[in-house]
Protein backbone atom coordinates (compact mmCIF):
# COMPACT_ATOMS: atom_id res chain seq x y z
CA UNK A 1 0.00 0.00 0.00
CA UNK A 2 1.20 3.53 -0.74
CA UNK A 3 2.07 6.14 1.87
CA UNK A 4 1.16 9.71 0.88
CA UNK A 5 4.78 10.44 -0.08
CA UNK A 6 4.97 7.26 -2.17
CA UNK A 7 1.63 8.02 -3.82
CA UNK A 8 2.75 11.50 -4.85
CA UNK A 9 6.04 10.12 -6.22
CA UNK A 10 4.14 7.41 -8.12
CA UNK A 11 1.77 9.95 -9.68
CA UNK A 12 4.63 12.14 -10.91
CA UNK A 13 6.55 9.12 -12.22
CA UNK A 14 3.56 7.94 -14.27
CA UNK A 15 2.18 11.22 -15.64
CA UNK A 16 3.05 12.55 -19.09
CA UNK A 17 6.08 14.74 -19.74
CA UNK A 18 6.83 17.09 -22.63
CA UNK A 19 9.11 14.58 -24.34
CA UNK A 20 6.21 12.11 -24.52
CA UNK A 21 4.26 14.37 -26.90
CA UNK A 22 6.61 15.69 -29.63
CA UNK A 23 4.98 18.40 -31.69
CA UNK A 24 2.95 19.65 -28.73
CA UNK A 25 3.76 22.56 -26.43
CA UNK A 26 2.78 23.28 -22.85
CA UNK A 27 -0.57 25.06 -22.89
CA UNK A 28 -0.73 28.64 -21.71
CA UNK A 29 -1.54 29.09 -18.04
CA UNK A 30 -5.05 30.41 -18.58
CA UNK A 31 -7.15 28.16 -16.38
CA UNK A 32 -8.92 29.64 -13.41
CA UNK A 33 -9.20 27.86 -10.10
CA UNK A 34 -12.18 25.60 -9.68
CA UNK A 35 -15.11 27.58 -8.31
CA UNK A 36 -17.10 26.42 -5.26
CA UNK A 37 -20.04 25.68 -7.58
CA UNK A 38 -17.85 23.50 -9.79
CA UNK A 39 -16.52 21.65 -6.75
CA UNK A 40 -20.08 20.98 -5.58
CA UNK A 41 -21.03 19.78 -9.06
CA UNK A 42 -18.04 17.44 -9.12
CA UNK A 43 -18.96 16.02 -5.72
CA UNK A 44 -22.55 15.57 -6.85
CA UNK A 45 -21.33 13.74 -9.95
CA UNK A 46 -19.33 11.31 -7.79
CA UNK A 47 -22.30 10.65 -5.51
CA UNK A 48 -24.64 10.24 -8.47
CA UNK A 49 -22.36 7.72 -10.18
CA UNK A 50 -21.68 5.77 -6.98
CA UNK A 51 -17.99 6.63 -6.66
CA UNK A 52 -16.09 6.81 -3.37
CA UNK A 53 -15.29 10.55 -3.34
CA UNK A 54 -12.15 12.53 -2.59
CA UNK A 55 -12.15 11.79 1.15
CA UNK A 56 -10.64 8.35 0.43
CA UNK A 57 -7.84 9.62 -1.81
CA UNK A 58 -4.22 9.38 -0.69
CA UNK A 59 -2.94 11.63 -3.48
CA UNK A 60 -3.93 13.14 -6.82
CA UNK A 61 -1.73 14.80 -9.46
CA UNK A 62 -2.01 15.79 -13.12
CA UNK A 63 0.52 16.40 -15.85
CA UNK A 64 0.82 19.73 -17.59
CA UNK A 65 -1.65 20.27 -20.40
CA UNK A 66 -0.08 19.94 -23.84
CA UNK A 67 -1.53 21.53 -26.98
CA UNK A 68 -1.06 21.51 -30.74
CA UNK A 69 -2.84 23.90 -33.08
CA UNK A 70 -3.20 23.88 -36.85
CA UNK A 71 -5.32 25.57 -39.46
CA UNK A 72 -8.82 25.50 -37.95
CA UNK A 73 -7.89 22.60 -35.67
CA UNK A 74 -6.82 22.11 -32.08
CA UNK A 75 -5.64 19.20 -29.94
CA UNK A 76 -4.97 19.04 -26.21
CA UNK A 77 -3.82 16.14 -24.07
CA UNK A 78 -3.17 15.63 -20.36
CA UNK A 79 -2.87 12.78 -17.87
CA UNK A 80 -3.89 12.38 -14.25
CA UNK A 81 -3.28 9.91 -11.43
CA UNK A 82 -5.44 9.37 -8.36
CA UNK A 83 -4.34 6.99 -5.60
CA UNK A 84 -7.07 5.63 -3.34
CA UNK A 85 -6.56 4.19 0.13
CA UNK A 86 -7.11 0.59 -1.06
CA UNK A 87 -7.39 -1.36 -4.34
CA UNK A 88 -11.03 -2.11 -3.43
CA UNK A 89 -11.88 1.60 -3.41
CA UNK A 90 -10.15 2.10 -6.76
CA UNK A 91 -12.11 -0.85 -8.16
CA UNK A 92 -15.33 0.76 -6.95
CA UNK A 93 -14.42 3.93 -8.85
CA UNK A 94 -13.80 1.85 -11.98
CA UNK A 95 -17.19 0.15 -11.64
CA UNK A 96 -18.90 3.53 -11.28
CA UNK A 97 -17.19 4.92 -14.39
CA UNK A 98 -18.10 1.85 -16.44
CA UNK A 99 -21.74 1.73 -15.37
CA UNK A 100 -24.70 3.00 -17.39
CA UNK A 101 -25.59 5.09 -14.36
CA UNK A 102 -22.14 6.66 -14.42
CA UNK A 103 -22.48 7.61 -18.10
CA UNK A 104 -25.91 9.12 -17.48
CA UNK A 105 -24.57 11.16 -14.57
CA UNK A 106 -21.57 12.32 -16.60
CA UNK A 107 -23.77 13.40 -19.50
CA UNK A 108 -25.96 15.40 -17.14
CA UNK A 109 -22.89 16.93 -15.45
CA UNK A 110 -21.24 17.99 -18.72
CA UNK A 111 -24.51 19.40 -20.03
CA UNK A 112 -24.88 21.52 -16.89
CA UNK A 113 -21.32 22.81 -17.23
CA UNK A 114 -21.88 23.81 -20.84
CA UNK A 115 -25.42 25.10 -20.54
CA UNK A 116 -25.67 28.80 -21.24
CA UNK A 117 -21.91 29.24 -21.58
CA UNK A 118 -20.47 31.27 -24.42
CA UNK A 119 -16.98 30.87 -25.81
CA UNK A 120 -16.02 34.01 -27.75
CA UNK A 121 -19.48 34.21 -29.25
CA UNK A 122 -19.91 30.46 -29.67
CA UNK A 123 -22.58 28.27 -28.08
CA UNK A 124 -22.14 24.61 -27.15
CA UNK A 125 -24.80 22.14 -28.23
CA UNK A 126 -26.13 18.83 -26.87
CA UNK A 127 -23.69 16.35 -25.36
CA UNK A 128 -23.46 12.66 -26.26
CA UNK A 129 -21.31 9.98 -24.63
CA UNK A 130 -20.05 6.63 -25.93
CA UNK A 131 -18.00 4.10 -23.99
CA UNK A 132 -15.63 1.18 -24.42
CA UNK A 133 -13.10 -0.98 -22.56
CA UNK A 134 -9.53 -0.61 -23.85
CA UNK A 135 -7.14 -3.53 -23.45
CA UNK A 136 -5.20 -3.04 -20.21
CA UNK A 137 -3.50 -6.35 -19.35
CA UNK A 138 -2.33 -6.84 -15.78
CA UNK A 139 -4.70 -4.23 -14.35
CA UNK A 140 -8.06 -4.37 -12.60
CA UNK A 141 -9.57 -3.06 -15.85
CA UNK A 142 -9.73 -0.15 -18.26
CA UNK A 143 -12.33 2.36 -19.37
CA UNK A 144 -12.87 4.65 -22.34
CA UNK A 145 -15.41 7.46 -22.70
CA UNK A 146 -15.87 9.78 -25.67
CA UNK A 147 -17.88 12.95 -25.14
CA UNK A 148 -19.03 14.59 -28.37
CA UNK A 149 -20.73 17.95 -28.77
CA UNK A 150 -20.90 20.81 -31.27
CA UNK A 151 -19.77 24.41 -31.08
CA UNK A 152 -21.96 26.77 -33.12
CA UNK A 153 -20.35 30.02 -34.24
CA UNK A 154 -22.08 32.37 -36.70
CA UNK A 155 -24.34 29.47 -37.73
CA UNK A 156 -21.32 27.26 -38.45
CA UNK A 157 -21.26 24.00 -36.50
CA UNK A 158 -17.88 22.65 -35.39
CA UNK A 159 -17.77 19.21 -33.75
CA UNK A 160 -15.42 18.62 -30.84
CA UNK A 161 -14.39 15.51 -28.98
CA UNK A 162 -13.25 14.80 -25.42
CA UNK A 163 -11.80 11.37 -24.69
CA UNK A 164 -11.20 9.86 -21.26
CA UNK A 165 -9.15 6.65 -21.28
CA UNK A 166 -7.86 5.02 -18.16
CA UNK A 167 -7.26 1.99 -16.02
CA UNK A 168 -7.04 0.94 -12.39
CA UNK A 169 -3.82 -0.63 -11.16
CA UNK A 170 -3.84 -1.59 -7.49
CA UNK A 171 -5.09 1.47 -5.58
CA UNK A 172 -4.30 3.84 -8.48
CA UNK A 173 -6.58 5.19 -11.20
CA UNK A 174 -4.66 6.53 -14.20
CA UNK A 175 -6.47 8.67 -16.77
CA UNK A 176 -5.54 10.06 -20.18
CA UNK A 177 -7.65 13.05 -21.30
CA UNK A 178 -7.72 14.51 -24.79
CA UNK A 179 -9.69 17.29 -26.47
CA UNK A 180 -9.77 17.95 -30.20
CA UNK A 181 -11.70 19.70 -32.96
CA UNK A 182 -12.97 19.36 -35.63
CA UNK A 183 -11.71 15.74 -35.82
CA UNK A 184 -11.15 13.17 -33.06
CA UNK A 185 -7.73 13.06 -31.39
CA UNK A 186 -5.39 10.82 -33.47
CA UNK A 187 -6.05 7.22 -32.44
CA UNK A 188 -2.44 6.07 -32.89
CA UNK A 189 -1.14 8.82 -30.59
CA UNK A 190 -3.82 8.11 -28.02
CA UNK A 191 -3.02 4.39 -28.04
CA UNK A 192 0.71 5.06 -27.68
CA UNK A 193 0.22 7.39 -24.71
CA UNK A 194 -2.21 4.99 -23.05
CA UNK A 195 0.34 2.18 -23.42
CA UNK A 196 3.08 4.43 -22.04
CA UNK A 197 1.03 5.26 -18.92
CA UNK A 198 0.26 1.57 -18.46
CA UNK A 199 3.93 0.60 -18.65
CA UNK A 200 4.95 3.31 -16.18
CA UNK A 201 2.26 2.32 -13.70
CA UNK A 202 3.45 -1.28 -13.73
CA UNK A 203 7.09 -0.20 -13.43
CA UNK A 204 6.56 2.14 -10.48
CA UNK A 205 3.55 0.50 -8.80
CA UNK A 206 3.51 -1.19 -5.43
Amino acid sequence: MFTKTQAIAFAHAVNLRARDVPGFKVASEHKERETPAEKRSGAELTRCAGGVGSSHQVAEASSKEFEREGNNSAQNVQSGVTVEQTPALAAKELAAIRSARGRTCLSHYVTLLFRGQKYEGASVGPVSISSGSPHAPGTTGGFALRITATITLHHIKIPFYMDFLGFVYGPAEVTLFSFSLPEPFPAATEERLFSLLLTRAKTHGA
